[in-house]
Parts: structure tokens; C-alpha cells; sequence
């Protein structure tokens, strides 16, 4: 099977996103080129009936060597997979492919920032003094819709001014249509930033654009929205790198402290599988004392409850000085009737 059908396949058919389909074709000719220059050319994966367990597991041995994460190997044994079963429904003989087992990873830790980090981060922004009125109107409105709209970034650069509503439809992942609810505030901040690009005379289709000459009116890449946000939180004095999937990290944990339904908030970020949004919510030690907290004081207020039902606390107050008197008289009298009875003689139980 040739790589460029399966290319073709996963493209057109499985609508994949651009990324991932650049990453596959990586993967794939990197092991095609390792599989020939071990077998002195006389072999490709192309060749998928030649093909053994035994040269995957080498390639990933390689890449061992070369300090790939467990992840990222995975991630490679997930396309080389993903062809060879492709091979198999077009009626190829092909290896036993259930036989790649994949890698275990580490707990994924997710990060996110902190509400005095995001207040520092946007509060920068504003008074930013490297960059001109218009680029600086233009990051902060990015940055506040990655923060409070949960998009990713491929979907921030794709918006077009046309869409921009309170209500944006956005094709994510799989090509699957969402709503992404725009705040009063983000309105106000798009529209004062096309003002001033108006005001420029930039013409283009795309919200975000390019300022620069050489790339003028172009909309803005991945790789750009990166470098802005991180370069940003370099200059907050943010301790951890920041990048724009952070912010979405931020948002999800955040809106788990503030509401906590999970099912809801999976909707919102765009996730398939309720798995997939419960590693994007991350506890900081502050919410697990908190947490710790509750059982002090739940003890607290128990003990309270007790001290108010004790049936004769000491500082009692008795209006009534013919209820003091009676009560004063009780246990004396108490005491006598039970000397009395001694006096008689108690007649002996038997014990059981």
C-alpha cells in the first residue's frame, strides 16, 4: 500500500485536521527511511507483507535513544498502526498488528494559571510599551477570548470578521460544528481593534491578521499566536512557560472550581469523551485544603450543636424563686430517700 493512498485516506475520508495529517506523513517516511536503509533498500513499509513486528519495535527502540517520551512513541505506534490496518482493508497481507502494545505514559500533569497570574497577564497587555496601538488592541482581544471562550488555536486563527457575532460557530476537531458564546466585553474589544484596522486601511477576511509587511493581512499562524502568548507571560513574570492551550487549560479548571458539573463542561471545550476533559481539570493544594478543611469543620459545628442540647448548662438562669427553691430542696431530699432505703436493706438480685 502506498503511503500517499493512506495519506489520501485519512484526509478525505476520515477528514483528519491539517496538523494531524502533516504528522502522520512525518512519522511514516521517517520509518519508511529507517526500514530501507536497514534492509539496504531491499524493503519499505510500503512492502507491508515483508513487514514484522520486530522492525516497529527497533523504530521505536530508535527513538528511545533520541529521548522521545513515552507519549510521543505512542503516538508514533498509533500511525504505524492506523496504515497497517488501512493496508489490511484493501485486502493486503500484513502482520499481526494487534501485536504492537502500546507504551505506558506517566501521569499527565496538566497545568494551569493561577487568577493572580491571569490578572498579570492581561493587566501587561494593556500597558505594553514595545508594541504599537494596534498590535496591542489585537493581542489583547486574543488573549482574552482564548481565556474566557475556550478555543483552540487553530480555531482562533480561522475566525473570520464576518462570523464574529455573539454566538460564533466554530468547526473544531472532526470537523464537528460547535457554538462559542462571545461576552459583551469581547465585542467591544473586536470591534474597537477592527476599528482601528479599518482606520489602517487593513483589508482582510480573517479577524486576526498580520500586521507585519512581509506577511500583511494574512491571517495569524499557530506558530505565531504561540510566540505572542508566551513572549507575553515571559514579561508578566509568569514563573511557568505560558502557551495558548494553557489558557484552556485555565479555563476549564477554573469554571470546575466555580460550578463543578463536568458534563457541561465538556460540551463547552468540544470533547468526544468525558476522559478526555477530565485531564484538563487540575487541583491545586489550596482546593485540597480546603477539602480537609470541611471535615474540621463539620466537627466544629457538631460540637456546637452539643453544647446547645446539654440539658442544664451552668449558667442556667431561673427567673421563678419558687422553681430555685424546689430545686435546691430536690437533691437533698433525693439523698435521704435513697440512705433510707439502704437503712431497710436491699434485697440481692441474682445477677445473670
Amino acid at each position: 500500500m502506498k503511503i500517499e493512498n493512506f495519506i489520501n485516506r485519512i484526509e478525505v475520508n476520515r477528514q483528519f485536521a491539517r496538523s494531524t495529517v502533516n504528522s502522520y506523513t512525518r512519522i511514516l517516511n521517517n520509518f519508511n527511511e529507517y526500514v530501507k536503509e536497514l534492509y539496504i533498500w531491499q524493503k519499505s513499509i510500503e512492502d507491508t507483507e515483508k513487514l514484522t513486528v520486530r522492525d516497529v519495535e527497533n523504530f521505536i527502540s530508535i527513538q528511545k535513544i533520541r529521548w522521545k517520551s513515552a507519549r510521543t512513541c505512542n503516538w508514533y505506534l498509533a500511525c504505524i498502526r492506523d496504515f497497517v490496518f488501512f493496508a489490511e482493508r484493501s485486502w493486503e497481507k500484513v502482520f499481526n498488528y494487534k501485536e504492537i502494545l502500546l507504551m505506558k505514559e506517566p501521569k499527565r500533569k496538566i497545568d494551569a494559571l493561577t487568577e493572580n497570574e491571569v490578572q498579570r497577564l492581561l493587566n501587561y497587555m494593556k500597558v505594553d510599551k514595545t508594541k504599537d496601538e494596534l498590535t496591542k488592541a489585537r493581542d489583547y482581544a486574543m488573549v482574552s477570548v482564548l481565556l474566557y471562550t475556550w478555543l483552540r488555536v487553530s480555531e482562533l486563527c480561522n475566525i473570520k470578521v464576518e462570523d464574529v457575532q455573539e454566538e460564533l460557530q466554530i468547526i473544531g476537531k472532526n470537523s464537528s460544528l460547535r457554538l462559542v458564546y462571545l461576552f459583551q466585553e469581547h465585542l467591544t474589544l473586536i470591534r474597537l481593534y477592527l476599528f482601528m484596522r479599518e482606520w489602517k486601511k487593513i483589508k482582510s477576511e480573517y479577524l486576526f491578521c498580520s500586521h507585519s509587511n512581509n506577511t500583511k493581512w494574512k491571517k495569524l499562524s499557530r506558530v505565531a499566536v504561540e510566540e505572542i502568548v508566551k513572549t507575553a507571560g515571559i514579561k508578566a513574570w509568569i514563573t511557568n512557560p505560558v502557551w495558548p492551550h494553557k489558557l484552556r487549560h485555565t479555563f476549564a479548571t477554573s469554571l470546575l472550581r466555580r460550578w463543578g458539573n463536568i458534563y457541561y463542561i465538556k460540551e463547552l471545550l468540544g470533547h468526544q469523551h468525558i476522559t478526555t476533559t477530565q485531564t484538563y481539570l487540575s487541583a491545586t493544594n489550596q482546593d485540597l485544603k480546603k477539602t480537609q478543611n470541611l471535615l474540621q469543620t463539620s466537627r466544629a459545628e457538631q460540637y456546637m450543636e452539643e453544647e446547645q442540647l446539654d440539658p442544664m448548662p451552668e449558667n442556667i438562669i431561673i427567673k421563678d424563686q419558687n422553681i430555685l427553691n424546689q430545686f435546691r430542696n430536690f437533691i437533698p431530699g433525693l439523698q435521704r430517700s435513697f440512705q433510707n432505703q439502704m437503712n431497710r436493706g436491699v434485697p440481692n438480685y441474682r445477677t445473670v
